[in-house]
């Protein structure tokens, strides 16, 4: 058996973009990057408690093997001072993601505090193994490249000049004697540098970080700006897509009256000229008619379509509570000739509540359900159940009919798609069924999966959240 499923597709974020700064970067988008830097923030804590254990388990003399001076405490000490901060930032993290709307400005105020004292912590991590004797002062690149990664280049910018100016603060103070000259290396000297060479150090080190600073924020405002012309064409694309919609409903609506006038005719002529007329004409007539029911189905299906994706973009459809037991039973009683017609019988178990609308869940499951009725054999039975779950409701509708193939299943919901199978068993469908599902499906924020093997059966399942 295949399965295939459609899960609610995400809420456009309604935070307002932020102008002139981080223009791309909405709260929601934000609050992502904060949780992943305390991830990361976590690697280097256990990076120091590992470096601050090996001390205590190796020992200096093991240590000294290696050119490196025991460093006592202090990464013991850096690794509780981060781990505070970060514990603090999963803290305030947490309490923006309980509030209904978080704006940028939140969620930056937070990745600043994370940046700042990061690189805090880092200056004080670079002068304890050694600002001027080796090269852990490219470690500030990491930062450098993040802030590139996640701000716009001017507050990535300001990070690149932070971290610098941190840097360099510390090789003066070393060189001019207010700090210590200390070193995890073994063999370096313990004498405070000289200005000259500290200077030839650290200056290209900075200058090699701006030019890290320019390709990486000018490749990430390459991405952006690629990001919000695809978003422009999608959003064109949108409006393309209304505008065919609302013409494919008035052209409809136009062709609506002529069929109704045929079929008017028609009824005309069985009612007052039947027996007088000819049985060749009345087997045209016959197929005029049903040609016209099959056409009034059709017609009536791309309205219903076209009404459901009618609705503005960012309206939300009303809700309120359902007894989806009540709902289904009406819904049965709807299809009791359709089953009739078919020989199938129809089961209905279980029972809950959940909210929804009305209106568009009796049109979602009345489709569902004339489906597994329709491609029912003779004789079938078609089992409709409803289960409450954690936090969600599950309404299933089995059928043991033809199935679907495993090519077919993941096209199943676009529109007017028919599987070979489906029209040799029902030559009248329209094959919008369950594109009306699917769009009823995204406007509810519903989830819906569907479980089918072929010539042995399908299960439909919908998933309604209750909180």
């Amino acid at each position: 058996m295949n399965s295939f499923r459609l899960d609610p597709e995400p809420a456009p974020d309604e935070d307002a973009k932020r102008p002139g700064g981080t223009e791309d970067l909405t709260g929601a988008i934000l609050l992502h990057n904060a949780r992943w830097f305390t991830r990361i923030r976590w690697i280097a804590v256990a990076g120091l408690l590992g470096f601050g254990t090996a001390d205590y388990l190796l020992g200096p003399a093991i240590l000294g093997r290696f050119g490196l001076v025991p460093p006592g405490g202090w990464p013991l000490s850096l690794a509780g001072i981060l781990a505070l901060l970060n514990l603090g930032s999963i803290r305030w993290i947490r309490s923006l993601s309980t509030r209904p709307l978080c704006s940028w400005r939140d969620v930056a105020a937070n990745i600043w505090f994370q940046i700042a004292s990061d690189l805090i912590v880092l200056t004080m991590l670079v002068y304890l193994v050694g600002a001027t004797t080796t090269v852990i002062g490219f470690s500030y690149l990491f930062h450098i490249t993040l802030a590139c990664i996640f701000f716009d280049r001017r507050d990535s910018f300001i990070v690149t000049v932070l971290s610098a100016l941190l840097f360099l603060a510390t090789v003066f103070l070393e060189c001019a004697g207010l700090l210590p000259h200390p070193c995890i290396l073994s063999t370096a000297t313990t004498d405070l540098p000289d200005l000259l060479p500290a200077t030839i150090f650290a200056v290209p080190a900075v200058f090699v970080w701006v030019i890290v600073w320019y390709l990486v924020s000018s490749l990430s405002e390459a991405v952006r700006q690629r990001d919000r012309e695809l978003e422009t064409a999608n959003k064109q694309l949108k409006r393309a897509d209304e505008a065919i919609n609302l013409q494919m409903l008035r052209v409809t609506h136009d062709l609506k009256a002529p069929f109704s006038g045929i079929e008017s005719n028609i009824q005309i002529l069985k009612q007052t000229h039947w027996d007088e007329t000819p049985e060749s004409v009345r087997q045209i007539i016959g197929k005029i008619d049903a040609r016209s029911v099959a056409l009034r189905a059709r017609i009536g299906d791309i309205m219903m379509l076209g009404s459901l994706r009618s609705a503005p973009t960012g309206e939300r459809v009303a809700v309120e509570p359902v007894n989806l037991r009540t709902l289904l039973e009406s819904v049965l009683h709807d299809l009791q000739g359709l089953a009739a017609d078919k020989r199938v019988s129809i089961e209905l178990t279980g029972e809950a509540g959940a909210p929804g609308n009305p209106k568009q869940l009796k049109i979602l499951f009345a489709n569902i359900v004339a489906n597994a009725v329709v491609y029912s054999r003779a004789g079938g039975i078609v089992e409709v159940g409803i289960e409450e779950q954690a936090a969600r409701v599950r309404v299933s509708v089995a059928d043991h009919g033809i199935g679907i193939s495993d090519k077919a299943l993941p096209h199943v919901f676009e529109d007017f798609y028919r599987a070979q199978e489906a029209a040799d068993f029902n030559p009248n469908s329209t094959g919008l069924g369950l594109a009306i599902v699917r769009q009823i499906v995204r406007n509810l924020g519903l989830a819906i999966a569907v479980d089918s093997e072929h010539d042995k059966g399908t299960v439909f399942q919908v998933f309604i959240p209750t909180g």
